[in-house]
């Protein structure tokens, strides 16, 4: 399999840093954008097989970015998983942000508080990697 393109958006320079090293470390190809309205142009010159968006950022924010990515036909299809601060720490109430990140069109989510190591493993399962 070819190696598979990721798109970090994320407006904390620091961590698309830390979470860059880590995918290309597991071997992902990796590009980065600041907000959504980056993303949303980017996409529209590079595919990539899964965009890891930040939910709060300034210009536009991820809710916005994936739901303009899902009204175009170019780009509904690619994989979403939006990246948050957000999130019930509480396993019992963790589907509370699966729920609301799929109506949204989203895969799911990943808490930037999360382990590298799980996020690397979502990333992986989510791309078939």
């Amino acid at each position: 399999m070819a190696t598979a393109k990721i798109l970090i958006v994320d407006d904390e320079a620091d961590l698309r840093t830390i979470i860059r090293a880590k995918l290309e470390g597991a071997g992902f190809e990796i590009r980065e954008a600041a907000d959504g309205k980056q993303a949303l142009d980017m996409l529209q010159k590079d595919r990539p097989d899964l965009v890891i968006m930040d939910v709060k950022m300034p210009v536009m924010n991820g809710v916005e970015a994936v739901s303009a990515m899902k009204a175009d036909e170019n780009l509904r299809d690619i994989k979403v998983v939006f990246l948050t601060n957000y999130g019930e720490e509480e396993v019992e109430n963790a589907w509370i942000d699966e729920k609301y990140a799929k109506e949204i069109g989203a895969l799911g989510h990943i808490r930037k508080t999360d382990d590298l190591s799980v996020i690397v493993g979502r990333i992986k399962e989510l791309v078939g990697a």
